[in-house]
């Protein structure tokens, strides 16, 4: 039996309770205005790691109560997992940028910097990337979904996962066919179950 969401919550607010102790603690213990700063800091540390843990499980609930609901359609399900993955990722980085502009540290520059970091990660990995979006033309465009039977070259079977990177596809013979979803969207494919 799982679990309520708010039972959930609370299960998992440990980090809390540190960020209530490293916030208060100085004060209570009277200690020097020196040690005002490290528990400031860690207080800001454990309340992100907290936010973290609850957009875990706020977002990882929203995912599998809708797939719950719509587990017919395999091109929800596909899409609300990128769209899951999406704002997981999204909060994080929000999460992080405040923790560091409340720990004093200037985020500006870092963004840029980040910026500019960005542009060269995505030049080396464009391989990664290609079969991100090529996850997401497919969740998009839907040339096929979860249970299309497809060919690809001179490959055929059904499909069995779209993930973010590879699409998987059990052939008639029983193998598993792994496509990368950059190199899969290159190909010419033919859709048997439309």
């Amino acid at each position: 039996m799982s679990e309520s969401l708010t039972l959930k919550l609370v299960r998992n607010s440990r980090f809390l309770v540190l960020f209530a102790i490293a916030a208060f603690l100085p004060r209570w213990l009277d200690l020097p205005r020196s040690a005002e700063k490290p528990a400031r800091i860690a207080a800001i540390l454990a309340l992100f790691t907290q936010g973290v843990i609850w957009t875990n499980i706020l977002v990882g609930h929203s995912v599998r109560v809708y797939t719950a609901q719509h587990s017919t359609d395999g091109s929800s399900i596909t899409t609300f997992n990128v769209l899951g993955v999406v704002a997981r990722l999204s909060l994080w980085i929000l999460l992080f940028l405040l923790a560091l502009d409340n720990m004093g540290i200037q985020i500006k520059a870092l963004v840029t910097g980040l910026g500019i970091g960005g542009l060269a990660v995505a030049l080396a990995v464009q391989n990664i990337l290609g079969d991100l979006f090529g996850a997401l033309a497919i969740v998009v465009d839907k040339p096929f979904v979860v249970g299309d039977s497809i060919s690809v070259e001179t490959y055929r079977g059904k499909v069995e996962h779209i993930g973010l990177k590879t699409t998987r596809v059990r052939s008639e013979t029983g193998e598993l066919i792994i496509f990368s979803n950059g190199e899969l969207l290159k190909s010419k494919i033919r859709n048997y179950s439309r």
